[in-house]
């Protein structure tokens, strides 16, 4: 098993025109504007232009954040939506999107205005830090409900890369007194954990009791939203380096995936914060 992200949504302009209720996106027809992709769009198993094509394109997710950010200046300064600025130090000098002059400034609440949700697939060991931030929203498989009796020993673990280069001495009842790859250990301790789970399924055990055998290795699927702003944050602490293996490896699909639906808001991406436990 490998950690695995998926983007499923992120906001989009409101399609319906309620009568009384079209004011403000009548009166600034730049919230309506076109997001050009240039990835390919798997989930669907068609590229971007085609889905444009059909679906009649993606709207600008930032253009709200930019309007929420302009808006603090009044009305005269909203509409200048979509108009650069000028930036005279900073990492970027000369015209820039005026998200990335907010956030130079310090200025991030106006990205709280974005949000996006994914479908995530990791170990028990990044999910638990996951559900730390504590700003975003879950839905997570529940071991009290979901039945592993089928489940395979090759999609239902996650073993860290490199234990085939590691070995270990370990005069063990189930691998014997022998040196063995810490893969091997991992796999042995893995399969046990499992045989013995569907040896208590067998005998009447609930899923509820019987799950406490299982290991932090253990797969699970969620559904994760937040804002951009806490996207941000955790994208921030969990592509540095200090951060767990499985979980930058993840992040960075969460990272490759945001960056092109919203690439002024995350601006300045990865910085190499120190992560947290």
């Amino acid at each position: 098993m490998k950690p695995y992200a998926e983007l499923l949504e992120f906001n989009q302009p409101n399609p319906i025109r309620k009568t009384g209720f079209t004011r403000i996106r009548d009166a600034f027809d730049g919230l309506s504007e076109h997001l050009i992709l240039v990835h390919k769009s798997p989930a669907l198993g068609l590229s971007t232009e085609s889905v444009n094509a059909s679906y009649g394109g993606f709207k600008n997710p930032e253009r709200i954040i930019e309007f929420a950010g302009r808006w603090d200046y009044g009305e005269k300064n909203a509409r200048k939506l979509g108009e650069t600025v000028t930036e005279k130090g900073g990492i970027t000098p000369g015209q820039i999107p005026i998200i990335q002059k907010y956030l130079s400034m310090g200025h991030e609440s106006m990205i709280e205005m974005g949000w996006a949700t994914f479908f995530i697939e990791c170990s028990r060991v990044v999910s638990h830090e996951l559900v730390r931030h504590r700003l975003a929203s879950y839905q997570q498989e529940s071991q009290r409900f979901v039945k592993y009796d089928d489940a395979e020993f090759e999609d239902t673990f996650y073993t860290p890369d490199g234990m085939s280069d590691v070995e270990t001495y370990s005069p063990s009842d189930l691998v014997g007194d022998t040196s063995v790859t810490a893969k091997e250990e991992f796999d042995s301790a893995y399969s046990y954990a499992l045989t013995v789970y569907k040896n208590l399924r067998e005998s009447s055990v609930a899923p509820q009791i019987a799950r406490y055998v299982l290991p932090n290795a253990m797969r699970t699927r969620l559904v994760m939203t937040a804002n951009i702003r806490e996207w941000r944050h955790i994208l921030r602490l969990r592509l540095d380096k200090s951060a767990q293996p499985e979980m930058q490896e993840l992040m960075q699909q969460v990272y490759d995936q945001l960056i092109e639906v919203f690439p002024n808001a995350l601006y300045g991406i990865p910085t190499g914060e120190r992560s947290v436990r």
